[in-house]
């Protein structure tokens, strides 16, 4: 599966802090992948030339994108079944909603699930049972608002349980 992933980069002590949860509460995804807004979900292999394509374009002409996690929800994630705490983004939040629609203009639209609207955010956490993400104190652990910078745009490969990087597309400086 193909992915479109963007890394904020945060000030060394919101790292930690995120890291320090993320090990916590989703210890699986954060040893697989940083901190990320994901702006294509998985889809085939077969589009990524398209997709790599769609990126050049959208990062040749924008600056680094600067955004805000200024709240938090826990939602359902009816793709993998859990329940997931999202950071939900304040500032940079049209920016990246933008970013998603142009990102799928392209074949692989007909894999965007229109049940689900774009919702920027980074996940920090995943249970099973609502409950136990109900039980996390995210404000203890997480200073919000955490102010961060998006500065490229990365596809992304996952398979055999292993994420790739195949293309890196920074924004202008």
């Amino acid at each position: 599966m193909i992915y479109v992933l963007a890394y904020p980069s945060f000030a060394p002590s919101c790292a930690q802090q995120i890291a320090e949860f993320r090990a916590r509460h989703e210890p699986l995804r954060a040893a697989l992948v940083p901190p990320h807004i994901t702006l294509v979900f998985g889809v085939a292999e077969a589009y990524l030339p398209g997709i790599a394509d769609l990126v050049e374009i959208a990062t040749q002409h924008r600056c680094a994108l600067s955004v805000s996690f200024d709240s938090y929800v826990i939602e359902f994630d009816p793709f993998e079944k859990k329940h997931k705490i999202f950071l939900l983004c304040g500032a940079g939040r049209e920016d990246l909603t933008s970013l998603h629609t142009q990102l799928y203009d392209g074949p692989h639209r007909a894999c965007l699930s229109t049940a689900h609207p774009f919702q920027p955010h980074m996940t920090v956490a995943s249970y099973d049972r609502r409950e136990d993400a109900e039980r996390v104190d995210v404000r203890h652990a997480i200073k919000l608002p955490i102010r961060a910078q998006i500065e490229a745009l990365r596809i992304v490969r996952f398979a055999g349980g292993e994420l790739t990087t195949l293309k890196t597309a920074p924004f202008l400086t």
